[in-house]
């Protein structure tokens, strides 16, 4: 136990260290390229700081452990509004460009639509998990043509500057690395941790490994505020939620097909429904994140911690 501890430790270190790089890093190279950093958050942040829920998921279903694996990703996504954009809005008003926002979010809220139906029978069979997975490289190529389109209106004839641009992508990739190793020794160690106590997997997989796998995010989230950007941060959960449901479920229900009980079918994807409505509604009500509404997310949160650990014993 003493041995998980040490290893946790290091595990924040590493975490906190490479998300101060990627906020920095990330900040110069919208700047450089003229990309607005919501939307650099939503692409090139979000596909760096989901890199840990691929790696848990993916190897959770490699081994047929179905409840680690589809956990992971919506544990995840609940996370990653409930507790990352609650508590970057009680650091700092999150101001929103709504139009960005909601293109973003009709991606989000499709994907977990398209989630629940496929799994209605709570299973995820090979072709459905592969339809998904190909809608993931759809919405990275919508992504990436979307940027061309915004670079293009933005720089408008100038050349972009360029100096310093390799090191800071370099910058970059060290973050990435430094949070990716160091949530791993997290999510290992919160494991082990959780498993001595003889907690069901999926359990394991929507609460400890899930916020486990969303520590780049928060670490995200709250460097950004505390620089001055929490757009960038928004953008990045918008799009980590989207690949979550699309390239995370789908890629694992392509490697084995997916199964889930009724627990996780009605207790998950309904607090997942409640969430995206949370969030969504927020902003189309006052086109902002506000301490107010922070306040609201991380209590949602919360409620949602305690009935993961009450609601199975309930039944």
């Amino acid at each position: 136990m003493l041995y998980d501890v040490v290893l946790i430790v290091i595990g924040l270190g590493l975490v906190a260290k490479g998300g101060n790089l990627f906020v920095d890093s990330s900040i110069y190279i919208g700047k450089a390229l003229h990309i607005p950093r919501f939307v650099i958050g939503g692409t090139l942040v979000s596909l760096a700081t989901t890199t840990p829920e691929l790696v848990v998921s993916a190897m959770a279903s490699s081994v047929g452990d179905s409840g680690i694996a589809l956990g992971n990703a919506i544990g995840s996504c609940i996370c990653n509004i409930g507790l990352i954009v609650g508590t970057v809005a009680l650091l700092t008003p999150v101001e929103v460009e709504k139009g960005d926002f909601f293109r973003r979010a009709a991606w989000m809220a499709s994907a977990a639509v398209l989630v629940v139906v496929f799994t209605w029978d709570r299973t995820l069979s090979r072709p459905l998990a592969a339809v998904l997975l190909t809608l993931s490289f759809a919405y990275l190529a919508w992504d990436y043509l979307g940027i061309r389109r915004q670079r293009a209106e933005a720089v408008n004839g100038e050349a972009p500057d360029t100096n310093g641009l390799t090191k800071e992508i370099s910058l970059f990739a060290l973050g990435a690395i430094l949070i990716v190793v160091g949530s791993r020794l997290l999510v290992d160690s919160g494991q082990s941790l959780a498993a001595a106590l003889g907690v069901p997997s999926i359990i394991i997989g929507l609460s400890v490994v899930a916020i486990g796998t969303s520590l780049p995010e928060l670490v995200t989230g709250v460097s950004a505020a505390r620089k001055g950007v929490p757009d960038l941060s928004l953008g990045n959960i918008i799009g980590a939620n989207v690949l979550n449901l699309y390239l995370i479920v789908g890629l694992s229900g392509t490697i084995n097909p997916l199964t889930l009980d009724r627990f996780t079918q009605f207790y998950s994807y309904g607090w997942l429904a409640v969430f995206f409505v949370a969030v969504i509604g927020l902003v189309a009500r006052v086109g902002r994140f506000h301490r107010s509404g922070g306040l609201l997310l991380v209590a949602l949160y919360v409620i949602y911690v305690i009935g993961l650990v009450i609601v199975p014993f309930l039944g």
